[in-house]
């Protein structure tokens, strides 16, 4: 059965919201204005908070059966509550390189609840063939309406770099190339490959997306590569014994050190 996974960008708690609103936002004011919280509450990984106005992933970690993902992107209210539904303006950016109804899909009418001020902007991506080869962006605008302004607009963030960041403009990218992930811990387990990290997790019923963490992450402790390193000589020197030498994809013998 094919699946379609939900993600939904994470901010802050209460105090960072408090601490971020008097600091970030504390500027503007006026008529409601509408943005995407992320370029002021940040993204949180579970362990850090990124303040940013972009965020990429890949299917390749995930199972087959993965057809899509959801992203729910956090849109907020500068501005007072109202009584009644507000409508969101939403326009895709002409430089995005996926395409509407092929690789991912969004609400047609996207609102602001009654007696709220944010609301999820979900981001449905398609897992499409043309993704193994080549990473897709997509880049949505918030568009002022007769809801609301836009008049937070960037801010700078590097007085050297001038980098800026948007609060109406955010870039989701994604793809589904297999590269080394960051979780991948070479002293352990050796030169990366597609097969030799495949056969591991089938073997030991590893997700293979718990690599997409940090090193000291749930399952990638030292004591979990010690582990793996160990379970997969031992299958690979069983195999050789048996007559069934396993070999990487290039030809040569798999190894793990």
């Amino acid at each position: 059965m094919k699946k379609i996974l939900i993600f939904s960008i994470l901010f802050l708690t209460f105090i960072g919201f408090s601490s971020c609103d008097h600091e970030e936002i504390a500027t503007y004011s006026g008529t409601d204005s509408i943005y995407f919280a992320p370029a002021v509450f940040g993204i949180s990984d579970g362990a850090t908070t990124t303040i940013t106005d972009s965020i990429g992933f890949t299917f390749a970690l995930e199972k087959p059966e993965v057809a899509g993902k959801v992203y729910n992107i956090p849109v907020y209210v500068q501005g007072k509550m109202s009584d009644v539904d507000r409508k969101v303006k939403v326009v895709v950016d002409p430089k995005s390189t996926a395409i509407a109804g092929t690789h991912f899909t969004i609400p047609e009418n996207f609102t602001i609840p009654a007696g709220k001020i944010v609301n999820d902007l979900p981001v449905t991506v398609f897992r499409t063939a043309d993704m193994k080869k080549n990473g897709l962006l997509l880049i949505l605008n918030l568009e002022e309406n007769e809801s609301f302004n836009t008049n937070m607009k960037s801010k700078e963030v590097n007085v050297l770099t001038h980098k800026t960041i948007s609060f109406i403009k955010f870039k989701l990218s994604f793809d589904d190339k297999l590269t080394q992930p960051i979780g991948w811990y070479a002293p352990y387990l050796g030169v990366f490959s597609a097969k030799k990290f495949f056969l591991m997790c089938n073997l030991m019923n590893l997700d293979p997306t718990i690599f997409n963490q940090k090193l000291g992450s749930p399952g990638l402790a030292i004591a979990d590569f010690v582990y793996y390193q160990a379970f997969m000589k031992r299958y690979l020197a069983d195999q050789k014994a048996s007559g069934n030498i396993i070999y990487e994809e290039d030809g040569k013998e798999m190894i793990f050190p």
